[in-house]
């Protein structure tokens, strides 16, 4: 079983948030999708244990960790393969290591920091690539340390030395909005200042262009900060309503254009109004009188006029918009 995406349409940090929150285990294999087809495309590993980052890679030999044991001068090849099939690979490398007097707890430390960091900090940055996520994949224990972190720091610490924001710019919450805490207890991830400066103001009706301003934080940056918030499952989007918008078209003016300056004279509703039921039937509903008054056109209205007069064809959506329009005007 397993699901593929890509990340132009779903962010590390939201498939991060997904795993963790469902404590998803397996593999999440991500790969690079290069615009030209004559370079290599580079894959990149994470396994993760009910939601947490145990073991990270860039390949699938077995071979990633003991080899950055062996750059940093801590033993050789052969003595940490040695140690780590002695115990039939049933303990982690880091571990096991650790146990036979090879690795301290801070070298140990530092490892998993480097493993984990020094592969999943640079993908943040991906604007093109392919990943998948497989439920049934095993989790070899000689890339594991023994230790692990929670995707939400590992999503913070990521987008912290994250420098280039243009794969994300998209996702990033509107200056128009606010945050809301999804929790009213201290976050349990360690906040840096600026982090948790924006937290404070973490009450929904707060916009992310006040904040920056009470601040004096940049709005892109205090974005971002929202963003590592949201991703983190620290707090999510508010909306925040603005000043109703006034409507295109006013009521009062809905028929404006019927007026003196284009013929149709001063309407008068409680003349329209006694000849309504005129409107149902199939005969023009009025008709104009032949004659022109002597009175100035700004003062000319429409009258009914006898039958034997000439009749003028109006259609009927004229009608049932004239209708409508003296309707109004009668109840007002």
């Amino acid at each position: 079983m397993a699901f593929t995406g890509y990340l132009s349409k779903f962010s590390l940090a939201e498939i991060f948030e997904f795993l963790e929150q469902g404590y998803k285990t397996g593999l999440l294999s991500i790969r690079t999708l290069k615009d030209d087809r004559n370079q290599q495309a580079d894959n990149h590993y994470i396994w993760l244990r009910q939601g947490r980052i145990v073991a990270a890679a860039n390949r699938l030999d077995g071979r990633g960790l003991v080899s950055m044991i062996v750059r940093r001068g801590w033993t050789s090849e052969n003595v940490a393969t040695e140690k780590f099939q002695a115990s039939h690979g049933r303990m982690a490398m880091g571990l096991c290591l650790k146990s036979q007097g090879l690795l301290t707890a801070e070298k140990l430390t530092l490892l998993f920091r480097a493993q984990i960091m020094g592969q999943v900090s640079p993908l943040f940055e991906l604007e093109n690539g392919k990943f998948d996520f497989d439920f049934q994949a095993s989790i070899p224990t000689a890339e594991m340390t023994g230790l692990s972190i929670s995707t939400a720091e590992a999503t913070l610490k990521g987008l912290r030395s994250l420098r280039n924001w243009s794969a994300l710019t998209a996702k990033l919450p509107d200056i128009t909005s606010g945050i809301s805490r999804k929790t009213g207890t201290v976050p349990h991830l360690q906040l840096d200042s600026q982090e948790s400066k924006v937290w404070e103001y973490a009450n929904s009706h707060t916009s992310l262009n006040e904040i920056a301003e009470q601040l004096s934080i940049p709005v892109e940056k205090t974005r971002q900060i929202a963003f590592r918030l949201i991703v983190s499952n620290l707090a999510e989007e508010a909306f925040i309503l603005g000043t109703p918008k006034k409507p295109i078209i006013d009521q009062n003016q809905e028929f404006a254009d019927l007026d003196s300056t284009n013929g149709f004279g001063e309407l008068l509703s409680h003349g329209f109004a006694s000849h309504l039921s005129t409107f149902n039937s199939n005969q023009p509903a009025y008709a104009l009188n032949s004659q022109e008054r002597e009175t100035p056109l700004e003062q000319k209205k429409v009258e009914p006029i006898p039958s034997s007069a000439h009749q003028i064809n109006v259609s009927q959506s004229f009608l049932q918009n004239l209708v409508g329009f003296l309707k109004t005007k009668v109840e007002s």
